[in-house]
C-alpha cells in the first residue's frame, strides 16, 4: 500500500509500546506505518475508580470515534480494556502472541509484606475480592494512575503496603522490583496479556494487512475469554476472570465470577477440544450464571 497506515494510540508509555510493537510487525512484513497518540477519557480522569465511573471502554472509545472518523486505520489496545461488543463498523483485524498474563503485587519492602494486616492498593475489583478472600484481614483501598504513577505511589505513599499489577504491562516497560510476587493462583482479567488492532470492517487492505500479524492460537483464546465476559454481561470492571490456553489440540479454560460480599466464587473449569471450540464461551458463562453468578453479576452491578 502506498499511504502508511496510521495507527492510533493512547499516549501513555504502555500504550505506545504495545503500539510500536504492531507498528515493527507490519513494518517487517513490508506495510509503512505512522502513530498518532489521542488521549481517552481514562487517561484524563485519573481519580475515579474505573468501576465507579458507569461506563465501558474508558480507555478505547476515542480511538474507536478517531477509527469512524477515518482519522486512524488502525486502533492498538490491551484487549482486556477493550468492550465486547464492538461498533458496528469495527472489527479485530489481528490478536498478537499473548504476553505474561499473571497479575502480581509489588510490595513496599518485606516488612510491610510480612505486617499481619496490610493494606494493599488497586482499582480493579476482581483483584480486591481475590486478595480478601485469601487475607480477610487485609485492607483494600482504590488507586488510579499509570504503571509509572502507581510506582511511585507505593514508594511515596506510607498507608500503602503493596499494589497491584498485570505481569505483562511491568514487564513490557522493563519495571523490574526486588518485592515483586506473582499470583499465579489468582483468575487474571479476561484477555489480560493480549494486544489487539482493531480497524473499520471496510476496510479490506488494511484487515489483508492485519492478518499477516494475527497469532492464531491468541485469537482463539481472546474469542473465548471475551464470549465468555460477554455473556456474563460483565464490564472491564466487573469481578470476572477468565484464563483459556491451547495445549496442542485441546483448550484449558478456567473462569468465574466473584462476590462483592466475600462469598465463595463461582468458578468452572473444562478441558475443550480445540476444533469443538465454537460456542464454548458463551455456553460455560451460563453455567457459572445458572450455578449463583447471576446473582454476583446483579451485585456487582448494584455498586
Amino acid at each position: 500500500m502506498n499511504k502508511p497506515i496510521i495507527l492510533g494510540s493512547r499516549a501513555s508509555k504502555l500504550a505506545l509500546w504495545q503500539t510500536n510493537l504492531v507498528k515493527k510487525k507490519l513494518e517487517d512484513s513490508g506495510v509503512k506505518c505512522e502513530i498518532k497518540t489521542i488521549s481517552s477519557s481514562g487517561d484524563i480522569d485519573l481519580k475515579t475508580p474505573i468501576y465507579s465511573m458507569g461506563i465501558t471502554g474508558v480507555f478505547t472509545k476515542e480511538l474507536d470515534q478517531a477509527l469512524l472518523n477515518k482519522e486512524i486505520d488502525v486502533a492498538v489496545h490491551s484487549l482486556k480494556d477493550v468492550p465486547t461488543r464492538l461498533a458496528e463498523e469495527i472489527c479485530i483485524g489481528a490478536v498478537l502472541k499473548r504476553g505474561k498474563w499473571e497479575d502480581i503485587i509489588l510490595w513496599k519492602n518485606m516488612e510491610c509484606k510480612s505486617k499481619k494486616i496490610r493494606s494493599v492498593a488497586t482499582g480493579s475489583l476482581r483483584r480486591k475480592f481475590q486478595w480478601k478472600l485469601k487475607y480477610p484481614n487485609d485492607k483494600v483501598i482504590p488507586i488510579r494512575g499509570n504503571i509509572n504513577s502507581r510506582v511511585e505511589k507505593l514508594k511515596t505513599d506510607s498507608k500503602i503496603d503493596g499494589v497491584f499489577f498485570a505481569s505483562a504491562a511491568l514487564s513490557r516497560l522493563k519495571i523490574c522490583q526486588e518485592n515483586e510476587e506473582t499470583l499465579d493462583n489468582f483468575l487474571p482479567a479476561p484477555c489480560q496479556g493480549f494486544i489487539v488492532a482493531t480497524c473499520l470492517k471496510d476496510n479490506k487492505l488494511v484487515i489483508e494487512n492485519l492478518n499477516k500479524i494475527n497469532n492464531k492460537k491468541s485469537s482463539i483464546c481472546s474469542e473465548i475469554e471475551r464470549d465468555f465476559l460477554r455473556t456474563l454481561e460483565g464490564g472491564c470492571s466487573a469481578p470476572i476472570g477468565a484464563i483459556a490456553k491451547v495445549k496442542g489440540k485441546i483448550i484449558d479454560f478456567k473462569g468465574g465470577v466473584f462476590s462483592m460480599k466475600g462469598e465463595q466464587p463461582k468458578i468452572i473449569e473444562a478441558l475443550l477440544k480445540i476444533d469443538e471450540r465454537n460456542g464454548v464461551g458463551k455456553k460455560l458463562a451460563n453455567e457459572v450464571l445458572n450455578n449463583g453468578g447471576r446473582l454476583y453479576i446483579e451485585e456487582a452491578k448494584v455498586k
